[in-house]
């Protein structure tokens, strides 16, 4: 028997249940459109003794993204609290293998009203460590590819690369050497961390 009581529950679990089916039927946004590849001279700053070095190059993978698609927690402030971006990247070292590197990024008080970016970065050790060449460029990159999850949910994700988008969610192939070795570099472990701050995504740092 279906008392008033019992009628209130089980309306308020479908309600619920409504609302997490639009939840998960929250279509994940492409941003594979704005990917960019970039070579950056480590920057050369004018402090009172300076010492000669010649600058290398660092490839920077940055993408930029408009995240209105998911609202705020709290609909008066149009902030997300955390954005997480999973960076996969697919390359083919000197010696002939095929290396996969990761890196998980979270930022925090990312505007949900307005355009951001989202970066990453090889160091040029790494990249003539890999490539064998002192300079390294997007076509050193067989694929790139990642998600973009707000407060835990995916909202969208970004791929450049012959691989479907997706890929990065399997296992790897047999060919491909999942490694930490050669790392990916967040903005803020860079010598780039304090330039065109505005533009890019704040970092969670450690100790918040």
């Amino acid at each position: 028997m279906i008392t008033p009581r019992s009628f209130k529950f089980f309306l308020s679990l479908a309600c619920f249940a409504g609302l997490v089916g639009v939840a998960s039927a929250q279509k994940a946004e492409d941003f594979s459109n704005s990917l960019n590849f970039d070579d950056l001279q480590s920057p050369q700053v004018n402090i009172a003794k300076g010492k000669g070095f010649k600058p290398k190059d660092w490839l920077e993978i940055e993408f930029s993204a408009k995240l209105d698609n998911v609202p705020p927690a709290n609909k008066n402030e149009p902030f997300h609290d955390s954005v997480t971006v999973s960076w996969n990247i697919i390359l083919k070292g000197q010696d002939r293998k095929t290396y996969w590197v990761k890196k998980t990024v979270e930022h925090v008080n990312v505007p949900a009203d307005e355009e951001i970016f989202f970066s990453v970065y090889l160091s040029p050790n790494t990249i003539k460590r890999i490539t064998g060449k002192d300079r390294g460029g997007k076509n050193d990159l067989e694929a790139v590819g990642g998600d973009i999850s707000i407060n835990g949910a995916r909202a969208g994700f970004f791929k450049a690369g012959k691989f479907k988008a997706g890929w990065w969610t399997a296992d790897a192939p047999k060919t491909v050497t999942v490694t930490q070795k050669f790392p990916l570099l967040s903005k803020d472990q860079t010598p780039f961390k304090l330039f065109w701050y505005d533009r890019y995504a704040e970092i969670r740092q450690k100790d918040q």
